[in-house]
């Protein structure tokens, strides 16, 4: 019996690739800050944002109820599973093409932290919308 995932509920924009890391690993990066840890839950981007309003153009951390205040490198191990793809966006959200990838659990053994907490350039300042929590 096949399991039924729906993608956009996991904020990509449609089904991911199942991908495998290449032997040199894959380079990723993660946007986060005040209720959001560094580590998350498996959520990741091929982008490196340049400030908070770049990372919430291309990955709509509050509408997750994340804050965003640094970025952190990592890098996923040598032949260890992903999903990839877009970033789901609304029809009227201002955006840019953003890149998501979800590491299944555990990450501790797949996943290096090569870069913590690096504070990204307040640009703005992003709320959530209304209704979210």
């Amino acid at each position: 019996m096949a399991i039924s995932i729906d993608w956009k509920d996991k904020g990509f924009a449609a089904a991911p690739e199942l991908k495998t890391a290449p032997s040199q690993g894959l380079v990723m990066y993660r946007a986060w800050g005040a209720n959001s840890g560094e580590w998350g839950s498996g959520y990741f981007s091929l982008e490196k944002p340049t400030s908070a309003l770049d990372a919430e153009l291309r990955f709509n951390i509050a509408d997750w109820g994340n804050g965003i205040h640094f970025v952190s490198t990592f890098r996923l191990r040598e032949g260890h599973a992903f999903f990839v793809g877009p970033v789901a966006h609304g029809p009227r959200d201002l955006s840019r093409p953003g890149t998501q990838v979800f590491v299944p659990a555990p990450l501790e053994t797949k996943v290096i932290l090569e870069r913590s907490r690096e504070v990204l350039r307040q640009d703005v300042v992003v709320v959530q919308r209304p209704g979210n929590t």
